[in-house]
């Protein structure tokens, strides 16, 4: 009785170890999914036609559904997605009036132009929608080449302006906290081609429009190219703590010079100009199911075709 009850001891104590709701619920879960929709479906399927004419039937029906929902998965960037694009460094430029040098604290790259120390501001507003649009309006009437600017309301540019900061502490441009990124001071150049709706147009001219936008962008001009992103620093004046006083707000210098980080989008992937890394993990399963499916769908073909000739045969 006590080596029985020592033996129960050690079993419970290794089901309790492994782990039950993180790991065997979700495997639990997977396999009733598999036996009950997948084997239900064969089960039902394998009384008429045979086991194997409902195995392949079962298959090519699963092998479909997984080819659709990977045209899903491709075109929208989610379910099964690869390495997201990243912000990789290209140059630093430094626009101080006092400095006779180049300006590069890094190598320039032939084909990157410079912004010349363009700042855009909007003095005077403070509701932000209001300064956007106020420093958006100053950017169009500048002569900034291919670069547009790019609000703070814009998702790439926060993830952008996360990818700067860890460069600028990362190459000791700055230390920690000793700096501010310009409010307005976020430009972009290349990448894919962006879809302009005039204000007023109606539902059904925007999403024609959109629909025209998505066939030209990807079976007229599949490639794209190379996408920059530029952020404008500052060094912020070095004030003192006081004890028992919180931290006091940084404000920026503006004898300091302007700094401006110059990145380049990696998209990932074997053929980044065509599809991303992000997408092309789905792609490659969406490639893999279709051809399975297709294989099966061959062989249910070829099997009918068989069993239409021996029925001919036999009447």
């Amino acid at each position: 009785m006590t080596t029985l009850a020592a033996t129960s001891t050690l079993q419970l104590a290794f089901i309790d170890g492994i782990g039950f709701d993180p790991f065997f619920r979700g495997f639990l879960s997977v396999m009733v999914g598999v036996v009950v929709l997948i084997g239900g479906t064969y089960l039902i399927i394998a009384t008429n036609t045979g086991t194997r004419g409902g195995f392949m039937i079962s298959m090519a029906g699963l092998f479909g559904w997984m080819f659709l929902m990977g045209i899903i998965w491709t075109v929208y960037g989610i379910g099964w997605r690869g390495n997201p694009p990243t912000w990789e460094l290209v140059q630093v430029d430094v626009d101080d009036p006092e400095d006779t040098d180049d300006g590069l604290l890094f190598s320039e790259i032939e084909g990157v132009p410079d912004l010349g120390g363009v700042t855009l501001s909007a003095p005077g507003i403070d509701d932000p929608d209001e300064a956007q649009a106020a420093a958006l309006e100053q950017s169009e009437s500048l002569d900034l080449g291919d670069w547009r600017y790019l609000p703070t309301s814009d998702s790439t540019r926060g993830e952008a302006q996360a990818a700067a900061d860890a460069l600028l502490l990362e190459e000791g441009i700055y230390d920690a906290g000793g700096y501010l990124p310009l409010q307005f001071g976020g430009f972009t150049r290349g990448g894919k081609p962006i879809l302009e709706i005039d204000e007023g147009t109606n539902f059904f001219s925007e999403q024609l429009s959109r629909v025209a936008h998505f066939f030209d962008e990807t079976f007229l001009h599949p490639t794209h190219s190379q996408e920059l992103m530029v952020i404008q620093t500052q060094a912020t004046v070095a004030k003192p703590t006081l004890p028992g006083q919180p931290p006091p707000v940084a404000e920026i210098d503006p004898d300091a010079p302007l700094i401006s980080v110059v990145m380049e989008r990696d998209r990932g992937g074997p053929i980044p100009n065509i599809i991303s890394g992000l997408r092309f993990t789905p792609f490659m399963f969406t490639i893999f199911n279709g051809l399975v499916f297709a294989v099966l769908a061959w062989a249910l073909h070829n099997r009918d075709r068989r069993e239409a000739e021996i029925r001919a045969a036999v009447a």
